[in-house]
């Protein structure tokens, strides 16, 4: 009975002090969170290279270091189709990040974000005339397209100055509504980013 007994208290003054320290944490992580140094990021996205990019994106983390305002750029170095056979020139958004716990080491973050693309599409058309000889030609149409994701990603920052991050935005595409292809489609962009903050 007495071992029982020892170890109910035992158990009970070992819960305490762990909720004691949690709470400490997060009294401390809190306070460092307030006073956000460094709280702009410029990144590149190094995944974008493959597929002849060149990415970048400037994201402000306001002071109490759970949002911040992302905007991102990216052109393309040598034109290519993507999976919808539109020939992407380049884009442009702008989106919002949520961080749960803040600011630290390690970190997850979501957001929602939107986007303006560039594009050239490209329809086949053909005809027969009178001898019913069959000709085929193609027109190409240039068309600003929307497209709203969701990102979710972590972030790592080794030092006070670097830090690379994964993401995924999963959503979807709005084509221009003069464009012939099917107006709504599904949307992702996985991304790897190395960055600075100043």
């Amino acid at each position: 009975m007495k071992k029982i007994t020892f170890l109910f208290i035992a158990l009970i003054i070992s819960s305490s002090i762990a909720s004691f320290g949690q709470s400490t944490a997060s009294s401390q992580d809190t306070k460092s969170n307030v006073n956000v140094q460094k709280g702009n990021r410029l990144s590149l996205m190094l995944s974008d290279v493959l597929v002849r990019r060149v990415s970048v994106e400037y994201e402000h983390i306001f002071s109490d270091g759970k949002i911040s305002l992302n905007i991102p750029f990216s052109v393309t170095v040598s034109p290519f189709d993507d999976l919808w056979s539109s020939e992407v020139h380049w884009w442009a958004g702008m989106g919002v990040k949520f961080y749960p716990t803040g600011q630290g080491v390690v970190r997850y973050f979501l957001g929602p974000e939107f986007r303006f693309i560039s594009v050239t599409e490209s329809e086949y058309n053909y005809y027969y005339d009178t001898n019913n000889n069959y000709y085929n030609y193609t027109t190409d149409t240039d068309y600003i397209n929307t497209a709203f994701l969701l990102n979710n990603g972590i972030i790592y920052s080794p030092t006070n100055d670097f830090f690379v991050s994964l993401s995924l935005g999963v959503g979807f595409l709005s084509r221009n509504p003069d464009s012939t292809n099917e107006s709504l489609v599904p949307y992702a962009t996985p991304s790897f980013r190395l960055g600075f903050k100043f």
